[in-house]
C-alpha cells in the first residue's frame, strides 16, 4: 500500500485570500439582512459560507482575533447572538483596538436584553479607543433606553463633538426615544442658528 503525500501546509497567501473572501461574504450578507426581520437565504448563505470557509483556515490561524472578528460578526448578522459573544469577546481580547468587534459585543448584548453588560463592554471600548465617536454614540443609545440621561447625553455630546454628523442620526434613532423630550437631549440634537 502507498502513503498519502502529506497536504503542503497552506500558504500565507492562500490564508489571506480566504480571510478577505470571507469578509466580502459576510459585507454582501450583511447588506441583505434588515433588523428585527427574518433573515433572508441568500445573506444565510452568504453568511453560512464564511463561517465554513473560517473553518478550513489553519487552527495558529483560527484563534487569531482577525479570524474571531469575522467569525462573531457572521454569527450576529444571522441572529445566532449568544453564540457570538464568545469570539467577538476573544478578537477584543486580543485587539483591544477593534472598534468593530466592541461594537458588535454590544449589540449581541443588548439584543440579548442584557443592557448593563452592553453598556459596559462599551465603556471598556472606550478606555481602548477614547475618540471613536461611534463608541460614544452607542454607548448614549445603550445609556439612553437604561434610563441613564445625564449619562446618554455626555456621550451624545462627545460624539457629535468628535463628528458632527451623529446629530443628524438622533432623529431617526429609536433607542433615544426614552430621552428626546429632556431638555438636555433636545439641547445637544438641536443646531441653534
Amino acid at each position: 500500500m502507498t502513503a498519502m503525500p502529506p497536504i503542503p501546509p497552506m500558504t500565507r497567501q492562500r490564508r489571506q485570500a480566504i480571510l478577505r473572501e470571507c469578509a466580502g461574504y459576510i459585507e454582501l450578507g450583511e447588506l441583505l439582512v434588515e433588523v428585527d426581520r427574518s433573515i433572508p437565504r441568500s445573506a444565510e448563505k452568504l453568511l453560512l459560507r464564511a463561517l465554513s470557509s473560517l473553518g478550513t483556515l489553519p487552527e495558529s490561524t483560527r484563534s487569531s482575533g482577525r479570524v474571531k472578528h469575522l467569525e462573531g460578526e457572521a454569527l450576529r448578522a444571522l441572529g445566532r447572538w449568544q453564540e457570538a459573544l464568545e469570539p467577538l469577546s476573544l478578537a477584543v481580547e486580543k485587539n483591544p483596538q477593534q472598534l468593530e468587534a466592541w461594537l458588535g459585543l454590544g449589540w449581541c448584548l443588548k439584543r440579548l436584553g442584557r443592557l448593563d453588560e452592553a453598556v459596559g463592554t462599551l465603556q471598556k471600548g472606550l478606555v481602548a479607543a477614547p475618540r471613536q465617536p461611534i463608541l460614544h454614540y452607542n454607548l448614549a443609545c445603550y445609556l439612553s433606553l437604561a434610563g441613564s440621561v445625564q449619562s446618554a447625553v455626555k456621550h451624545l455630546t462627545q460624539a457629535i463633538s468628535i463628528d458632527g454628523r451623529f446629530r443628524d442620526l438622533t432623529h431617526v434613532e429609536p433607542d433615544f426615544d426614552p430621552i428626546r423630550s429632556d431638555p438636555r437631549f433636545v439641547a445637544v440634537t438641536h443646531v441653534t442658528v
